[in-house]
C-alpha cells in the first residue's frame, strides 16, 4: 500500500516538470499547489478540501496577522515611532513587502466562482485546439516556455523566503530574520520559552506569506501565459497560410478533371483554403480577446491596489538601509517584475500577430480574403495587455517608472529626514 502512494506521489510531482507543458496539465499542477491553500479553481474538482488544510490555512494567516497586521502597528505608533524612523521603515517595509499575499488571498476567495468561470472558459478554448497539428505542437511549444518561466519565478521566491527563514536558525546564538521586529505579548524575544514561540511564530507566518504570494501570481502568469502562447501559434499560422494553400492545391490538383480552367480553379481551391484557414485563426484571436478582458477586469483593482503598496515597500526598503532588507528588496522587485513580464510578453505576442499579418502574403488572396486580413489588422490595434486598474498597462517601463519613481521618492525623503535630524 505504502509503495502504491509513493508512485502516485512520484506520477503528481512528475506532472509539475517541464516533459507535461499541455495546459490542461499545467493548470492542474496550479490547482494543485492552491488546494494546500483551500481555493479550488478547477470546476471539475468537486470533491470537498479536507479539514486539515482549512485549519492549517486559518492558523497560518492569523499568526501572518498577528506579526505583520497587529505587531506592525504597534511598533510603528508605539514603540519605534519617531524615535527611530530607521526601525520603523524597517518595520513598515517587512510588512509592506508581504501584505500582498492577503490581497492575493482575498481576492481568490471573493473571486471564486468567477475565476472557476475563467479557467474553464480557458481549458475550452484549449479543448478546441486540433491535436498534432502544427498549431498544436506550436502551442506546446511556447506553453512550455511559459512553465519554465513560473518554475524559475517560483523557485527564486521560495528560495528566497527559505533563506529568510533559515538564516537565523543556522547562525550561531539566538537570532531572527530581522531583530528590530518584535512581536506583541512576547517580550523579551530572546528568553526562553518567547523566543521558541517567536520563532515558530514568523516561520509559520513568512512561510505562509511567501508560499500564498508566490502560487497565486503563478495562476496569473500561467493564464496570461497561454494568451501569449496562443498568439504566437496563430502567428506562425498566418506566416504558413499561403504556402499551406498552395501545398494543399498540389496535393489534390491530380483530381481536376477540366484542364481548360485549371488556373482559375487552383486560384479558388487554394482561396477557399485561406479562406477557412483565417476563418479558425480569427476564431481562436476573437476568443483570446475574451477571454483576457475578463482576466483584467478580474484582476484590475487587486493588481492596482498591489503595485501602490509595493512601490511604497520600495521606497521603505531603501529608508530602512539595505543592511536590514537585502532579501526584501528583492522579493519585492520580483513580485513587480512578475506581472510586468507577463505583461510585456503578451504584447510583445500581439505585435509579433500583427507583423504576420502583414508578411502573410495576403497580397495574392483574392478580395474576399484580402477584406478578411484587413479585419484582423484593425482587430490587432488593439494590444492585449494587463492593466493596473485600467490606469496603466504593465510592461518593462510600467516596472521602470515605479522604480524610478519609488527611488525619487526615497531622495526626497532621506534629505527631508536628514534635515529634521
Amino acid at each position: 500500500m505504502e509503495s502504491n502512494i509513493l508512485r502516485q506521489t512520484w506520477t503528481h510531482l512528475k506532472k509539475f516538470g517541464l516533459d507535461y507543458d499541455d495546459f490542461p496539465t499545467i493548470m492542474e499542477n496550479v490547482g494543485l499547489l492552491l488546494w494546500v491553500l483551500t481555493i479550488n479553481i478547477q470546476k471539475k474538482w468537486t470533491q470537498n478540501i479536507h479539514i486539515i488544510f482549512h485549519m492549517m490555512t486559518a492558523i497560518a494567516l492569523f499568526f501572518y496577522l498577528y506579526v505583520h497586521g497587529f505587531s506592525m502597528v504597534w511598533l510603528v505608533y508605539f514603540h519605534y515611532g519617531k524615535k527611530d524612523i530607521e526601525a520603523t521603515c524597517v518595520i513598515l517595509a517587512l510588512s509592506a513587502c508581504s501584505i500582498t499575499c492577503v490581497i492575493k488571498l482575498v481576492f481568490m476567495k471573493i473571486y471564486a466562482k468567477e475565476i472557476k468561470d475563467t479557467v474553464q472558459n480557458y481549458l475550452k478554448c484549449d479543448s478546441q485546439v486540433i491535436p498534432d497539428t502544427r498549431f498544436a505542437k506550436n502551442l506546446r511549444k511556447n506553453l512550455r516556455d511559459v512553465k519554465k518561466r513560473s518554475i524559475i519565478i517560483w523557485i527564486f521566491i521560495v528560495t528566497n523566503g527559505f533563506i529568510y527563514v533559515v538564516r537565523p536558525l543556522i547562525t550561531p546564538g539566538r537570532h531572527f530574520s530581522v531583530e528590530l521586529f518584535l512581536i506583541y505579548g512576547l517580550e523579551p524575544m530572546f528568553e526562553s520559552p518567547n523566543y521558541e514561540i517567536s520563532t515558530f511564530i514568523l516561520t509559520t507566518g513568512i512561510s505562509f506569506g511567501v508560499y500564498t504570494m508566490i502560487c497565486i501570481a503563478i495562476y496569473v502568469l500561467v493564464v496570461v501565459g497561454y494568451n501569449e502562447a496562443q498568439m504566437y501559434a496563430l502567428s506562425d499560422e498566418l506566416e504558413h497560410v499561403w504556402d499551406d494553400s498552395r501545398n494543399f492545391y498540389n496535393h489534390i490538383k491530380h483530381r481536376i478533371n477540366d484542364k481548360r480552367q485549371a488556373v482559375y480553379i487552383k486560384q479558388q481551391i487554394m482561396n477557399d483554403f485561406i479562406r477557412i484557414r483565417l476563418r479558425d485563426i480569427i476564431k481562436f484571436h476573437v476568443t483570446n480577446i475574451n477571454l483576457l478582458r475578463d482576466l483584467d477586469n478580474e484582476l484590475r483593482p487587486t493588481l492596482a491596489l498591489e503595485y501602490t503598496i509595493l512601490a511604497f515597500a520600495i521606497t521603505t526598503e531603501l529608508l530602512g538601509g539595505l543592511e536590514n532588507t537585502y532579501l526584501a528588496l528583492p522579493y519585492t522587485v520580483v513580485q513587480i517584475l512578475m506581472d510586468c513580464l507577463a505583461g510585456q510578453r503578451l504584447i510583445d505576442a500581439c505585435d509579433n500577430f500583427e507583423r504576420s499579418l502583414y508578411s502573410c502574403q495576403w497580397e495574392n488572396f483574392n478580395t474576399s480574403n484580402q477584406k478578411t486580413v484587413l479585419l484582423m489588422l484593425m482587430m490587432s490595434q488593439k494590444t492585449l495587455m494587463l492593466s493596473a486598474g485600467g490606469v496603466t498597462k504593465l510592461n518593462f517601463n510600467c516596472l521602470m517608472v515605479i522604480l524610478k519613481t519609488s527611488y525619487s521618492t526615497y531622495t526626497t525623503l532621506k534629505s527631508t529626514v536628514k534635515k529634521h535630524a
